[in-house]
């Protein structure tokens, strides 16, 4: 509490910050949900194609490096409060226990994620 006495904005900065973490959290969780289909729908044999639309979670894949990315964006660095730090660790941890093939995750960032995803 010392340091929202000292700065009197600090609890709204704080909170905005937070606020932008649960928002980037449920952009993360649309995107670990969405479904690319592993092969054209176009092609696809009729009844595999049901199955697929009713089971979109077998078969196809998510978006976890877009999910990372997205997670990466935005997160506050300079904050010295726990609660940020710890709420944003949360939701890249999320988006980072999605990925399945870390060499491929690594080879599609842009280099300037490294230094976000190292602090």
């Amino acid at each position: 509490m010392a340091s929202s006495a000292a700065y009197p904005d600090a609890d709204e900065n704080l909170e905005a910050i937070i606020t932008r973490i649960e928002q980037k959290s449920r952009k993360i969780e649309t995107l670990l949900k969405q479904y690319t289909p592993p092969f054209p729908l176009l092609s696809t044999p009729p009844l595999l194609l049901i199955r697929l639309l009713i089971s979109p979670r077998r078969g196809g894949r998510s978006k976890p490096v877009e999910a990372l990315k997205t997670a990466l964006e935005g997160s506050p660095l300079k904050t010295r409060d726990e609660r940020c730090k710890s709420a944003n660790w949360i939701v890249v941890h999320r988006a980072m226990m999605a990925i399945r093939d870390v060499d491929g995750m690594f080879n599609s960032l842009d280099p300037e994620y490294y230094d976000i995803l190292m602090k």
